[in-house]
């Protein structure tokens, strides 16, 4: 009798890593889009709750209600980043941007921009004239980042899950 050794699979919700030494300083052409895979939403789950700081049963719970509108960026088939494109949201008429996030060792090289662009585009395929999406008033950075991409703010609103105040901005497509 023959044994064979059999690899341990690593734990689903581990983050693949990217060498980034071996990538070029234009991510764009590399970057591939797609909805979320079957097996795929412990990654994202993961991806979502290094970026809120949060435990990951709990981005899990989050994510499953919203798998069929997340579209997942992949670099070299690993998944760096994600969008969640809704239909309809607190904008009557608006598709709604309700998440996008982009793995931390990866920020700040275009990935953001792009995922945006993609979102944009969904948008558009959804039949939408418009895109809406909330956030933090105190995120300079993500409200910049927003502003330069052509969204106005149209209203500040309470959140209904945690009370804060939040800039609703808007885009027309």
């Amino acid at each position: 009798m023959t044994m064979k050794r059999v690899e341990t699979p690593s734990e689903p919700s581990a983050m693949p890593v990217v060498d980034e030494g071996s990538l070029p300083t234009d991510l764009t052409p590399l970057l591939k889009y797609g909805p979320l895979g079957d097996d795929e939403l412990p990654l994202v789950g993961t991806l979502r709750a290094t970026y809120r700081g949060e435990a990951l049963e709990k981005s899990l719970e989050a994510l499953t209600p919203l798998r069929p509108f997340v579209q997942v960026v992949r670099l070299r088939g690993q998944i760096v980043g994600y969008v969640t494109v809704e239909r309809d949201g607190p904008v009557p008429g608006a598709a709604y941007l309700r998440n996008i996030v982009v793995k931390n060792d990866l920020r700040k090289r275009g990935i953001g921009t792009s995922l945006l662009k993609h979102a944009i585009q969904v948008s558009k395929d959804m039949y939408r004239k418009t895109l809406a999406l909330r956030v933090d008033p105190a995120n300079a950075p993500a409200v910049n980042f927003y502003r330069s991409m052509g969204f106005t703010t149209v209203a500040t609103v309470v959140s209904k899950k945690s009370g804060k105040l939040r800039l609703l901005m808007s885009r027309e497509l």
